[in-house]
């Protein structure tokens, strides 16, 4: 979600509801009564453009009351505003702020103002230490004294650092002994920046109460400086060599900005370095014009999907949590829900209430909770899909295509055991090809069944690409148009009138494919090499349905899969005698004699060394 804020016009509730001495305006803000005097004259435009954006107001008699002292909560809550406190696109900021400083904040007997002392402490303009000598008892009615001002408006404005670093700093107001120390470079940056000047006798008076038509004019040349823009959008990727933050926004497109010495990055409300941000994450970013001025990340995980059987939901306090236990684990997870949680059961829209103990819970997580639950029963029928993909690993997965967006690009395991029909006739998983038109049965969320039509089609083109691999692609070219299709490892191929393999084929030969859905089936060609080989090692997985066998060889980093099945490998142990399939076990070593063919090794002799 992407929406921009000007600072300035961030839209103030009535302040006498947060801010008893700025009460909510009477009649026209821009003509208090008690401003029009000459003693005044110098404040009247800033005062006037500060209550048309809301950020200050008069007393319901219609003056202004400009020569009253501003308390030093008054003055903290102005500056938290000026900084975004209450700019709708910051409540994510707020949520985590409340998060952070509540139980710290719980001392202080706030009956107003909580958001924006928590927003400030969050952005590090108001530390803990600072509380008593601004909050404590009484101490928050107290005026906030000049140089106080001028500590808050330098930490309001990002300045802190870069003041502080101002060494031997010399002011040149005649009262700078008055200045205590700890305040000096706060009040050369305010001074500097143009946010304060002296009382017109070059004087600062650092011990003065502020007025009101002193804070109208601090409040407004801070607003026009920041000239603050803040935007929700998501981390794409930090570069720390170019010094760049790249973000998505709503549409998916890249934004980069450049991040310098003076950018605050936070996690959470905790300043990181930029190496530390998280990728695919929410962010808030605080921009003053093109400068970056705060990256804050709302969740220090990031966004992800998991799956897994329903065990229970809570709800206490306001917050909701549901427990799974997810696929391939014994023991259930709790994970904490949005305030804005979506639910879907059996693709229609539901409560959390709707699930079953059992069902297959899918869990969209945003900033570490869950904004979204799509749920089915623990055994479910998908109709009208299509196969996108069969994923072959030590676990054979499909994905499917569905008008049903709770369906479209869903991605299942499949059972070793899984039931196979196409086109009325039992078959292998690996006759399952992407463009199927499928009917597939879930259990627990794994595929159990699948019923499969295909239709058959002959194409003539020419080789445009070609992907020799375990999931071998061919590009071809026909009438005018460049056609992908997969080619299962049992393609039959023929050239010149002879058995041949993906090997013989280059870009640009002729070829007629028969062609099954939206895989070849058959290519014969005319055109212009099987291999012998061996692979020998520790067996790291095993999927029976689909005949492959992972092995590790000895040294190597990755399992290399060989297609073996009992009618057209020979499976024995190292004893001479014979074995299955079914025999060979992860874990045990053994050393298989096969040919490469269509990019794939397809074993002929697998001998199990080990038992």
């Amino acid at each position: 979600m992407k929406s921009f804020f000007k600072t300035a016009s961030a839209i103030l509730l009535a302040m006498s509801i947060a801010i008893p001495a700025f009460a909510e305006p009477y009649g026209d803000t821009a003509r208090f009564s008690d401003i029009d005097t000459e003693n005044f004259a110098w404040a009247k435009p800033y005062i006037n453009s500060m209550a048309d954006k809301g950020l200050i107001s008069g007393y319901e008699d219609g003056t202004f009351r400009p020569d009253n002292d501003v308390t030093r909560q008054e003055a903290l809550s102005l500056f938290a505003r000026a900084m975004g406190s209450n700019d709708r696109v910051n409540s994510s900021i707020l949520r985590l702020a409340h998060e952070k400083y509540d139980s710290i904040l719980r001392n202080y007997d706030l009956t107003w103002g909580s958001d924006d002392i928590a927003y400030l402490m969050y952005k590090g303009a108001l530390k803990v230490s600072d509380l008593d000598t601004y909050l404590r008892d009484n101490e928050k009615n107290m005026p906030m004294k000049r140089y106080e001002a001028a500590i808050i408006i330098t930490k309001a404005m990002g300045g802190e650092n870069s003041a502080l670093d101002q060494l031997g700093v010399v002011l040149g107001y005649f009262d700078v002994r008055d200045v205590p120390s700890n305040a000096i470079q706060y009040v050369a940056y305010a001074t500097e920046k143009g946010i304060m000047e002296g009382m017109g006798d070059n004087t600062f008076s650092p011990n003065t109460s502020v007025k009101r038509s002193q804070m109208a004019v601090m409040l407004s040349r801070t607003v026009d400086k920041t000239n603050y823009t803040f935007v929700q959008q998501k981390i794409a990727n930090v570069d720390t060599a170019t010094r760049t933050i790249t973000v998505y926004d709503t549409k998916g497109n890249e934004i980069k900005y450049i991040y310098n010495d003076n950018t605050l990055i936070r996690n959470m409300g905790n300043e990181v370095q930029p190496r530390d941000l998280v990728v695919n994450v929410d962010a808030m970013l605080t921009l003053s014009g093109n400068t970056l001025v705060s990256v804050d990340t709302l969740s220090s995980q990031p966004d992800t999907t998991v799956s897994g059987r329903y065990v229970s939901y809570a709800s206490s306090s306001g917050r909701t949590s549901v427990k799974i236990t997810l696929t391939g684990d014994s023991e259930p997870t709790n994970y904490e829900c949005s305030e804005n949680l979506s639910v879907i059961y059996e693709g229609m829209p539901a409560t959390i209430r709707s699930f079953a103990k059992g069902d297959i819970l899918t869990l969209d997580i945003v900033n570490g909770k869950v904004e979204r639950i799509s749920g089915e029963t623990k055994t479910t029928n998908i109709s009208n899909a299509v196969v996108d993909s069969v994923n072959i690993g030590d676990d054979v997965t499909i994905t499917i295509k569905h008008s049903n967006k709770e369906y479209d690009g869903k991605t299942y395991p499949v059972s070793n055991d899984v039931s196979v029909k196409k086109n009325d006739v039992p078959v292998g998983l690996d006759s399952i090809y992407k463009g199927d038109k499928v009917i597939i049965t879930l259990e627990y969320g794994v595929i159990t069944k699948i019923v499969a039509t295909s239709t058959k089609k002959v194409v003539e083109g020419t080789i445009k690409s070609l992907t020799i691999s375990n999931q071998s692609t061919m590009v071809v070219e026909s009438d005018g148009q460049q056609y992908s299709y997969q080619i299962p490892i049992d393609v039959e191929i023929l050239v010149n009138d002879e058995e041949g393999t993906l090997y013989d084929f280059r870009v640009n030969d002729r070829v007629k494919l028969t062609l099954e859905s939206n895989a070849i089936t058959k290519i014969v060609a005319t055109s212009t090499q099987e291999s012998a080989g061996s692979i020998a090692g520790v067996v790291t997985g095993i999927n029976a349905s689909y005949g492959v066998i992972s092995v590790l060889p000895s040294g190597a980093e990755d399992s290399k899969q060989v297609f073996c099945k009992d009618n057209t490998t020979t499976f024995v142990a190292s004893d001479g005698k014979s074995r299955k399939m079914k025999d060979v076990k992860v874990g045990q070593t053994v050393d298989v004699r096969g040919t490469v063919s269509n990019g794939v090794f397809v074993g002929k002799l697998l001998v199990i060394v080990s038992e």
